[in-house]
């Protein structure tokens, strides 16, 4: 028996402003089988990087 998984592409990078932040992972009204327990996602630079400890998800903060 074949179990499906559902993947992200490793390179898709979700972009987030300023007035998004603080920043939880994952966001409200995600697909009930991506969900985790919340985190909170440290950005604070313009520019700045950061993954998701859970689901790998790449969030970006844009100017």
């Amino acid at each position: 028996m074949t179990e499906a998984i559902a993947t992200k592409p490793a390179d898709a990078v979700i972009e987030v402003s300023r007035k998004q932040l603080p920043l939880s992972c994952p966001k409200a009204g995600a697909n009930p089988a991506e969900l985790h327990p919340r985190v909170f996602i440290p950005l604070k630079k313009s520019g700045e990087r950061a993954s998701c400890p859970y689901c790998g998800a790449i969030y970006q903060l844009k100017e």
